[in-house]
């Protein structure tokens, strides 16, 4: 759970799930299985997983490279009761006793090749793999190893969300990320433009820069956000392969990412905020509800340190707290809004729900254009699930009122010169 309010600190892993606890090195695979494209990793004591490329959904794999058996989906009465309590994939029919899909070939001069049968009766299928990287994951900076990183504040995004997925650190991840791209409309203003992009495996749509006058920077800042994207993309195939390992009412399923709101909420020169909001599920003791807000500096290429524009934060021992400046404005309009705490609990204290008193812990910035209005918006982010409710914007305040927060820096990224 990400907050805003303090330096963030986290970690990055990038494991498959069919993967056994103990890492080992991993080789992997890609070529054609029939007329399919796949990708497959096999570790060095036997098993692995892959993937066919146009669905990106892992299959467990069991047995040495020279005979490989597929994980068999948890469906039908007899599969579910074999399954449940397990979470652990099954290798033969529950009912019949059969395997699952066999792969029997051999590895020659990095070639994987032989035959694939789903069953004593049917045709077989040739397949030829090549070896495209051997790993360690163990032994790959930045993708299975801990990761910390600092994070500027007021924006709620963890290290998790940013850690790199290259050909070097996670090539299976990296591969299965390797799918065109359904492109959407252009949104133009002035200099700058963006597009959403959709995973057609995944379906939900994350936005990409496509105009600036610094090319430079669409190169960096579209690293950002395919690096988020793709986290979420890899995320809800993960809860899809569910469908060999749970029994749980999601499994299977897109988890509820395929429903995940993505938005571009503001767009100049000098910044973009883009909000991840959404209920997903993949088997949890509950959904996770959120509001994840976070702002990109459109002149470094990098998220946006707030810190360097406004006076929204002290320095604590912790990392970084709402100053007095902000809590004050906040107040200011909460009153002016006839809200807050106090109004709040005096219109209604029997069903006061106390939304307006989770600033400071779980506050997160964030810019918004709406009606032509420019606002620097205050959010809560990253609460306990039981206060889902107060997720969301609730306070903007317009870049004319916010003149005590600026510090020098501030003129040039909110009101920048044509």
């Amino acid at each position: 759970m990400h907050k805003a309010t303090r330096l963030f600190l986290a970690w990055a892993t990038l494991l498959g799930s069919a993967m056994p606890a103990m890492a080992e090195v991993r080789t992997v695979y890609q070529g054609t299985l029939g007329t399919s494209e796949v990708v497959l990793e096999v570790n060095a004591t036997g098993g692995g997983r892959y993937f066919y490329r146009r669905h990106g959904v892992d299959i467990p794999l069991s047995g040495p490279v020279s005979k490989l058996v597929e994980a068999l989906p948890v469906q039908g009465d007899a599969m579910y009761r074999a399954a449940q309590g397990g979470n652990a994939p099954l290798f033969e029919d529950a009912q019949t006793r059969q395997p699952g899909p066999t792969w029997r070939g051999q590895v020659i001069n990095g070639t994987f090749a032989g035959s694939w049968s789903d069953g004593p009766d049917k045709q077989n299928v040739a397949f030829e793999l090549r070896q495209v990287r051997q790993y360690d994951p163990d032994k790959s900076p930045g993708a299975t190893e801990r990761v910390t990183r600092a994070i500027p504040p007021g924006n709620t995004t963890g290290a998790a969300s940013d850690a790199p997925v290259s050909i070097e650190t996670a090539p299976y991840d990296h591969l299965k990320l390797q799918t065109p791209l359904k492109q959407g409309a252009e949104h133009v203003s002035g200099a700058v433009a963006w597009r959403m992009v959709i995973d057609p495996r995944t379906r939900f749509s994350y936005p990409r820069l496509t105009r600036h006058p610094n090319a430079r920077v669409v190169e960096k800042v579209n690293a950002i956000l395919a690096r988020r994207h793709g986290q979420l993309s890899l995320a809800a195939l993960e809860c899809k392969a569910t469908l060999y390992t749970a029994t749980h009412p999601a499994a299977g399923s897109l988890g509820d990412y395929d429903a995940e709101s993505v938005r571009v909420t503001f767009l100049s020169p000098t910044l973009m905020s883009v909000v991840e909001s959404g209920s997903t599920d993949c088997g949890g003791p509950h959904p996770h509800n959120h509001y994840a807000p976070y702002t990109l500096d459109l002149v470094r290429g990098e998220y946006l340190d707030f810190d360097r524009l406004f006076r929204a934060f002290t320095q604590t021992p912790d990392g970084f707290a709402p100053s007095k400046t902000l809590m004050a404005l906040i107040g200011k309009k909460l009153k002016a809004q006839g809200r807050g705490p106090e109004s709040a609990a005096a219109a209604d204290p029997q069903h006061y729900t106390g939304c307006d008193e989770v600033w400071p812990e779980y506050l997160a910035l964030h810019f918004e254009r709406t009606r032509g209005r420019d606002a620097l918006a205050v959010a809560v982010s990253g609460v306990p699930h039981a206060l889902g409710a107060c997720l969301g914007t609730t306070v903007a305040l317009p870049f004319t009122e916010l003149k005590p927060l600026l510090k020098p820096a501030a003129d040039a990224y909110l009101f920048p010169k044509p």
